[in-house]
């Protein structure tokens, strides 16, 4: 079965490349789509590959949405609905990793979080004014790329730099504190920045960042506890019961309340916060009683937080499929551009104020990878702009090639200050 996948990737290879090359670019669709889903399943034959299988997949679906966008636009609604709560979906999944104790650690070891969060939130922004500038993007693109700059480091980072021998500790915090923070420090850069471009609402961005970010971490955070939590009281299966019921009738209550017109925004956020809570409640129960296993919940998410990126992304891509024709190689270029200056102010940036060159890396790697999930969400649903969603559509899977890449690089370097559970200074 391996060869057999083998060959059917060179083979794909060459068609694609083929067709590509007499102008064929419409037929190149078919051998191209086959090509990524080989590369996916040879992960599953080659350990050597496996960590890869995710992002192969990503790009099959891609192909998928640019050649047949209507089998992802109109599944007899339109699928557009679904974008924000498979995006609150992932931040739920987000938040059942984390739990207080964490927030008290990285607020003990504030320098190198400090100076992460200002230039993730300092640099990259500015530098998407520049860019816009240098390509002359229309203001509605312009904004879209101020704003993949203006969001926080996406989970990716944190894979990057544990590959790139970083910080691991302290890429996991900045992560996290940069997302707390962007329901207010997003709204205020893009209003600063972009509202020139497009008029931006900074309560309404904000109240978006809060239903895209705060709620569903928080039901995450609430079902960590559920699960996990020490105290005698999560013990007693008709607590936890009691827990699933009270959730259930919030969801009841919220779906029946009338919210004001400036808060409506954060209405369907509660609603799968608290479905998603009572889920966790009942399940907890019914798997204690059939003696099930205890990470249960750690075993599902993984794998529908995957599945949730691929719907999110094929959506948003297939929605948007035929401005990317027109703009997507400029995207792409300035994509880079804005990415390779992130990674080398960051780095840069970081040893001028003293951090160790493994921390700098990290810190590299934070600045310069974004969060372009919740990009595309708030150029939806903050600014309604789908072609606002372009650059963070393009920044995301851009970063997936110069992340790895960078990553590769950095690890075949040691720094010479690698050591376990490295405290950041």
């Amino acid at each position: 079965m391996k060869k057999i996948v083998q060959g059917t990737i060179i083979l794909s290879v060459i068609l694609a490349t083929a067709f590509m090359a007499f102008g064929k670019i419409e037929t190149a669709g078919p051998p191209m789509l086959v090509t990524f889903i080989a590369l996916a399943l040879y992960g599953y034959f080659d350990k050597k590959y496996k960590k890869m299988a995710f992002t192969f997949w990503v790009f099959a679906f891609l192909v998928a949405a640019m050649y047949y966008p209507f089998l992802f636009t109109d599944w007899g609604f339109n699928t557009k609905v679904l974008v924000i709560p498979m995006l609150q979906l992932i931040m739920f999944g987000m938040g059942t990793r984390l739990s207080l104790s964490d927030f008290k650690e990285e607020l003990s070891k504030p320098k190198g979080i400090l100076i992460g969060t200002a230039m993730a939130f300092g640099i990259m922004p500015i530098i998407g004014v520049l860019v816009t500038k240098l390509f002359n993007f229309p203001p509605e693109i312009a904004v879209g790329v101020i704003l993949i700059g203006a969001c926080p480091g996406g989970a990716s980072s944190n894979v990057m730099a544990f590959l790139a021998k970083g910080n691991i500790a302290l890429s996991i915090s900045v992560t996290t504190v940069t997302t707390l923070l962007t329901p207010l420090v997003t709204p205020a850069i893009m209003k600063l920045l972009a509202n020139e471009l497009l008029e931006i609402s900074f309560l309404k961005m904000m109240i978006s960042s809060f239903n895209l970010i705060i709620v569903p971490i928080i039901a995450g955070l609430i079902c960590h506890k559920i699960l996990y939590g020490k105290s005698t009281w999560l013990q007693k299966e008709r607590n936890v019961l009691l827990l699933g019921l009270l959730f259930t009738a919030a969801t009841i209550l919220v779906i029946l309340t009338t919210f004001p017109v400036a808060v409506a925004v954060i209405k369907p956020g509660l609603i799968l916060g608290f479905v998603l809570s009572a889920v966790v409640s009942f399940t907890k129960v019914i798997v204690n009683s059939y003696n099930g296993p205890k990470d249960w919940m750690d075993k599902i998410l993984p794998n529908l937080s995957m599945a949730s990126i691929l719907l999110f992304v094929t959506i948003v891509v297939a929605l948007n499929r035929d401005k990317l024709l027109v703009v997507g190689l400029l995207l792409v270029a300035a994509s880079a551009i804005h990415n390779l200056f992130g990674f080398i102010l960051g780095y840069w940036g970081s040893r001028a104020v003293g951090l160790s060159k493994q921390d700098s890396r990290t810190l590299s790697i934070e600045v310069a990878l974004k969060n372009g999930g919740l990009g595309m969400g708030l150029a939806l649903e903050a600014l309604g702009s789908a072609n606002a969603a372009l650059a963070p559509i393009v920044f995301g899977k851009w970063m997936n090639i110069s992340g790895s890449a960078i990553a590769n690089y950095w690890r075949d370097k040691p720094t010479g200050e690698e050591v376990a559970d490295k405290s950041v200074s």
